[in-house]
C-alpha cells in the first residue's frame, strides 16, 4: 500500500518547479556593472566627433563599436553564468580584438604623409580623398624623377627611441606579433591602447607570456610600427 504512495510522491517531486539554486547565479554586483555598460556604450558614439571623411568616420565609428561589443562581453564573462553565453563572450574577445588592431593600424598608415588609399570601384580621382589630395600639392624631393616614390627611410636606431612602459596581452610566436596594453608611444605620437605589433626580431619574444610587465620601444618603417626592443619591468 506504501508502493503507490512513494511513487506519486517522487513523481511531484520531478515534475514540480526546479528550485533557482538549480540555475547559475549572476555575480554580484551584476546589475550595476551592466548599467554602466549600457551608460558607457551610449556615451561613446554620443560624444565621437566626426571629421567629414567617410573613410575615417567609418574606421571610428566601427572600433568604437568593436569595443563597445569588447566591453559587453567582459561583462558577461565577469558576472554571468550562462556556459553557452561565457563561450559566446569569449568569442567576441578574440575575435574582435584583431579587427580593432587592423583598424587601428589602418588609422596610423592613413595619418602618414605617403599615405595613398587602397584603389576601389570609385572612378579615380572622385573618390573624397583623391579630392583632398589634390588640393594640397605633392612636394618632390630634389633629384627625383616625377611621379618615382620616394625611398623609405631607414628606422632610427632602437637606443635613440623611449621605453614605454606596458603588460603584454598575447603572444603570437609564429607570427612574431605581440599584443601589448601600452602608455602612450611619444615618439611615433600613438595614444595609450591595446594593440598587436609586429616585433623587429622574433627572438625578441623569446622568455615573456601573458600578463608580464614590461617596458619596450617601437618605431615606424616602411609604412609598419614593430616594436624594436621589449624587456621585463623591474
Amino acid at each position: 500500500m506504501r508502493r503507490p504512495f512513494l511513487f506519486a510522491a517522487l513523481a511531484a517531486a520531478l515534475s514540480g518547479p526546479v528550485p533557482e539554486s538549480a540555475f547559475a547565479q549572476p555575480a554580484k554586483g551584476a546589475p550595476a556593472a551592466l548599467e554602466r555598460v549600457r551608460e558607457v556604450m551610449a556615451d561613446r558614439f554620443r560624444n565621437l566627433k566626426l571629421t567629414g571623411d567617410p573613410d575615417r568616420d567609418f574606421a571610428e565609428l566601427l572600433i568604437a563599436s568593436y569595443e563597445q561589443t569588447l566591453f559587453l562581453a567582459k561583462a558577461q564573462l565577469d558576472y554571468g553564468g550562462d556556459r553557452q553565453l561565457r563561450e559566446t563572450a569569449q568569442k567576441i574577445q578574440d575575435e574582435q580584438q584583431q579587427k580593432i588592431d587592423a583598424l587601428k593600424e589602418w588609422q596610423i598608415r592613413s595619418r602618414q604623409s605617403d599615405y595613398r588609399p587602397q584603389p576601389n570601384q570609385t572612378p579615380s580621382g572622385e573618390g573624397p580623398l583623391d579630392r583632398q589630395a589634390q588640393t594640397v600639392p605633392q612636394s618632390q624631393p630634389q633629384g627625383s624623377p616625377s611621379g618615382a616614390p620616394s625611398p623609405a627611410k631607414p628606422p632610427a636606431p632602437a637606443a635613440n627611441t623611449p621605453l614605454v612602459a606596458g603588460t603584454v596581452q598575447k603572444l603570437d610566436e609564429a607570427a612574431g606579433k605581440v599584443t601589448l596594453d601600452h602608455e602612450r608611444i611619444p615618439n611615433i605620437d600613438m595614444d595609450a591602447m591595446t594593440m598587436a605589433y609586429r616585433v623587429a626580431d622574433p627572438s625578441l619574444l623569446k622568455g615573456l607570456k601573458a600578463g608580464d610587465k614590461v617596458r619596450f620601444s617601437a618605431d615606424r618603417a616602411n609604412g609598419q610600427i614593430s616594436v624594436t626592443r621589449i624587456q621585463k619591468a623591474r
